[in-house]
């Protein structure tokens, strides 16, 4: 199918608005060159809402969203009738307007795609937020964290950012590093061994454990390599515990991200 013109909006559960605390519950969208209007949208137990609102009775929830599908289940068919483009725009617009006490819906949006994959991504993006399971982002998590921490404990002034340690044929890009008269003394990377498989667990941590080994072969370990590691439960915890031991026999000293004062101390240099 060729890309198509897909209008958007994100369905938002606000039930203060005093407040203006909002969890995006779903997505409504609506392609008018083939008349599709479609719409996904969190169960009636979703757990983020819960969370977010744990004073909340869950039935206030769950009857908002009946009442929501039922009027989006109508529109539907509304939307499948009519058969010019600007027309069908104004009516989506139109119900844009709708505005409750506890739903409404944000500003629209517009992405080209497939109307299913785009209501797919779209709910995957902002509902299911899986970007946030992305080692990459949850790594990042945590160089933010440890950039706050050691800003807390004074030293973060010690510690350059995302400098390449190695020499020409091999090097790593560490995002903190401390140099004592041009050489590098101590470094810190954060490592996410928090997986859902414990073959993911072997593959990351072995992944690092081999650029590790290379710096020390090549004589280009800080002589104070910091790990904090973000730890996994259950089987996977296994699996991160011999991950532990290869990065501590490559010369890494890995500590538990939790640990904060341990780490605290490793990266007082």
């Amino acid at each position: 199918m060729n890309e198509l013109v897909c209008n958007y909006t994100l369905i938002r559960f606000l039930p203060y608005r005093e407040t203006g605390e909002f969890v995006n519950i779903g997505v409504v969208l609506y392609a008018p060159e083939v008349r599709r209007f479609a719409f996904r949208i969190a169960n009636k137990t979703n757990r983020r809402v819960k969370n977010f609102f744990p004073e909340m009775n869950q039935d206030v929830y769950r009857t908002s969203v009946d009442a929501l599908s039922h009027e989006l289940r109508r529109q539907t068919g509304v939307f499948a009738m009519i058969d010019e483009v600007s027309m069908g725009l104004g009516a989506f617009s139109t119900m844009l307007r709708r505005r409750e006490t506890l739903l409404h819906f944000a500003e629209p949006g517009m992405k080209l795609g497939d109307p299913c994959e785009v209501l797919d991504t779209l709910y995957a993006e902002y509902v299911e937020r899986r970007f946030a399971l992305a080692p990459e982002y949850q790594e990042s998590v945590m160089r933010n964290r440890l950039s706050g921490w050691l800003k807390d404990w004074g030293l973060r002034k010690r510690y350059r950012t995302n400098l390449k340690v190695g020499d020409a044929m091999f090097h790593l890009s560490l995002p903190f590093v401390h140099m004592d008269h041009g050489e590098v003394t101590a470094a810190i990377k954060p490592l996410d061994l928090n997986r859902e498989e414990p073959t993911d667990v072997y593959d990351h941590g072995g992944l690092w454990i081999q650029r590790f080994e290379r710096l020390k072969e090549r004589r280009k370990l800080p002589e104070r390599m910091i790990v904090p590691v973000l730890l996994p439960t259950g089987v996977q915890n296994t699996a991160a515990i011999d991950v532990i031991e290869e990065l501590t026999q490559a010369g890494v000293q890995v500590v538990p991200f939790d640990d904060t004062e341990r780490l605290r101390q490793l990266a007082d240099v």
